[in-house]
């Protein structure tokens, strides 16, 4: 519970609007009671930067309706450091 309060607070602190989803990690994943898996999705893209991978798995959980995510960033051997991503997605 101590954990939702702070990703809470750091959401309002950050100035990001109330449906934004919070990034948590595999442990806050399987010690938050409240939480469930609504799957994994993937972003067929090639990003440049972790930020931008970011970007777009937030936004697709917002359009998922998940109010959680664990970022899966992935890089490709010989692609110059472009990453394809996925996230497990949590309500």
């Amino acid at each position: 519970m101590k954990t939702i309060i702070l990703a809470f607070v750091a959401m309002l602190l950050s100035g990001t609007h109330a449906a934004a989803a919070i990034k948590i990690d595999q442990h806050q994943a399987r010690n938050m009671d409240e939480v469930m898996s609504l799957g994994v999705i993937y972003i067929n893209h090639n990003f440049a930067t972790e930020q931008e991978a970011e970007e777009a798995i937030n936004d697709d959980a917002e359009r998922h309706a998940a109010r959680y995510y664990r970022s899966i960033l992935m890089r490709e051997p010989g692609s110059n450091g472009n990453m394809h991503v996925s996230a497990e997605l949590y309500r």
